[in-house]
Order: C-alpha cells, then structure tokens, then sequence
C-alpha cells in the first residue's frame, strides 16, 4: 500500500492568502480533502548546486574563511551545498530542492548591502552552525526537524537588517519599533521576512501539522533568541544547564538548545583563527561607526563610545567584547560539550593577540 502523508494546510503550495504576512492565511475548512504528498517520492538535492562551481574543500572544517569568496552567485551554491549535505547524511527528504534553491536565492536578495549584517554573515553563521552541530555529534541526538530548523535560522536570522541595533529603531521610533513595540524589533522582522520567503516558496509544504509547528517554533525562538537583550537570561540557563545537562528526549530541551547554539554562532566569531576574527570585527566596527554617524545627525546620544578612527578604541572594543560577552559564553557552553574546547581555546588566543597588540600600541 502507497504511503502517504498529510501535509501541512497552513503552508500547501495550492493554498494562497491574501496577505503577505504569515500571521493571516486562510486554512482549508476540510483538511482531509487536501492533496497529500507521496512521502517515497526521492528527490535529486545535487540539482541545487551549480556543476561549473568549484564548492571550497575546506568548506567543513572551521578554517573556511566566507570573505574569501567574491561572488555572491558562489556564495549562494555554498549554502545550497550545506543543506545538500544535510539532507543526504540525514537521509532527508521533506524539502522540494527547486522550492529551497530559489528560496536561497531570495533569502540571498532580501539581505541588505550593509557592511556586516548581509548575505556574508548569514552564510558564516550557518557554516558555523553546522560546524558545532557535527563536532558536538548532535546530528544523531536532535530532531532531524530541528536539525533542518537550525540551519535556516542561522540563514535567515538577520534577514533585511538595516545596519544599525535595535536601540537605534527605538529611540527613531521607525516603523518596526511602532510595530514590534520596541521589542526584539529587528528580530521579529527577521522573523516575518522569514515566513513570508518559507511561505513564497513551499519549503514546508510537505511537512505534517506537527512538524511544521516544530519547524516554526524552533526557528522563531532561535531568531529571538539572537537579540542582545536576551543574552544575559540564556547565559544563565546555560550555566544551570552545564550542571544538569540537557534530554535529548524532551522537545523543549531541544528548542532551548536550538537557541543556545545559534546566538553562540552568532556572537562567535573570536572562535574564527585571528585573520578572520579581526575581517568580522572591522566590518561591524564600520557599521558602528555608521549608526553613530546617523544618531548624531538626529541629534541622539551615541549607543556607544566607540571611536571608530581610533585603533587604540578598536582592539579596547574588541578586548570588552571576548571577555565580557563571547569568552564566557563559549567557556561555559565548552564545558557542556568538550568538544568545542578546541574554538574556546582559539577565542583566548584572538584574545592574547589584541591585548599585545594594545600593550604595543600605548607603549608606541
């Protein structure tokens, strides 16, 4: 007998709404008349990647250096690449390749051309992302659904930043902050420009009413759980956490450590050997320097200090940075999974390096 499976009414490719946003669709009133999917249908994932691309060798270890490719056509099957490999170590089969390689594609256009926050950053946190994921071995301990949930957080997560933080949207008072009522502003539009591409181009439309809530729950709280604001509370999780562990059987263990890994992808780049560490830390320094820039135009008060024609001021920020945000959050989450000691320990070393950089500087 044929097995089929039921797919999702609130993403079904056939099923339109009216609406971009995702929080208005029109549900079938019989969800058992809907067409349903052929789950033994094997789909060819290698159609995604271009056959004239040359995908980096280095492409999984953690020496693949994104700034290093300079077109983002090749950017785009890099990432494609990623999901492929996913997919078949998986043995995952929900996802119609046609559907994702033109969602990659507008996920691709939707970043903006800022200095740090566009299409570079989210294929390096996603690379990153599957980094941790495969040295932590959790591959064969989480839900595949929260697998694949993860890897599209980490490309989507800061979809159409506008290069400045969320204070700036506040004290503005633009538009998002009069929509998302100054909270985790950026990150729930992020999220809405998500759904909308994930609704565009069906990638769930094979999935169950559960695994799409799974899908959509994991990616939600991983994109929030990426604002600054919340870093604090899930630091401290953490630190309970390294004491009890995590259950792998518990969904809700897996949606928290979902969020746990991407915000420690997200602020990881000290994790990077110290070239690539300091390439990222100039770009955001730009975008810095560039919001303040603008708050002084609008004769608002800086969100910070920093000087952005100072090198003094630069190795000083990235100093504050490693040791009071990236440094304890990695130390902590390394002591949960050993495994990561080796991009802890990198993190000390980038550390060391700006800090005799510094030391030379004042003495010059």
């Amino acid at each position: 007998m044929e097995t089929q499976r039921v797919v999702s009414p609130i993403f079904f490719a056939g099923k339109k709404s009216s609406s971009s946003s995702c929080n208005k669709v029109s549900l079938p009133p019989i969800i058992h008349d809907m067409p349903r999917i052929d789950t033994l249908l094997k789909y060819d994932y290698s159609i995604m990647i271009n056959k004239f691309i040359i995908i980096p060798c280095e492409i999984f270890t953690i020496h693949f250096d994104v700034l290093k490719i300079d077109d983002v056509i090749i950017l785009r099957n890099i990432v494609a690449y990623i999901f492929k490999t996913f997919f078949e170590r998986m043995d995952y089969n929900k996802v119609n390749p046609n559907n994702l390689k033109d969602f990659i594609k507008d996920v691709c256009d939707r970043y903006n051309d800022v200095s740090y926050h566009n299409f570079y950053h989210a294929t390096h946190i996603l690379h990153t992302t599957y980094i941790i994921l495969d040295r932590c071995q959790l591959f064969t301990n989480l839900s595949s659904d929260i697998l694949f949930s993860m890897l599209i957080s980490a490309l989507v997560h800061d979809i159409g930043h506008p290069g400045n933080n969320n204070l700036f949207e506040i004290n503005t008072c633009s538009d998002l902050a009069c929509r998302y009522n100054d909270l985790s502003v950026l990150e729930q539009f992020h999220c809405h420009l998500a759904f909308e591409l994930i609704k565009k181009h069906n990638i769930l439309n094979n999935y169950t009413n559960e695994e799409f809530i799974i899908c959509r729950k994991t990616i939600i709280n991983s994109i929030l759980g990426t604002d600054m604001a919340n870093h604090k509370s899930i630091f401290e999780i953490m630190k309970i956490k390294k004491d009890t562990g995590f259950n792998f059987e518990s969904i809700d263990e897996q949606y928290l450590l979902a969020k746990i890994l991407i915000h420690a992808a997200d602020i990881g780049n000290p994790i990077q050997e110290y070239e690539q560490c300091e390439a990222w830390a100039r770009k955001i320094s730009l975008e810095f320097y560039l919001q303040i820039k603008k708050e002084k135009e609008k004769g608002l008060k800086p969100f910070t200090s920093f000087n952005f024609n100072s090198s003094i001021s630069f190795y000083n920020h990235e100093i504050s940075y490693i040791m009071y945000i990236c440094k304890p959050y990695w130390e902590v989450l390394s002591d949960i999974f050993v495994e990561l000691k080796p991009l802890y320990n990198q993190i000390q070393r980038n550390y060391d390096i700006y800090s005799k950089i510094l030391i030379d500087m004042k003495k010059n």
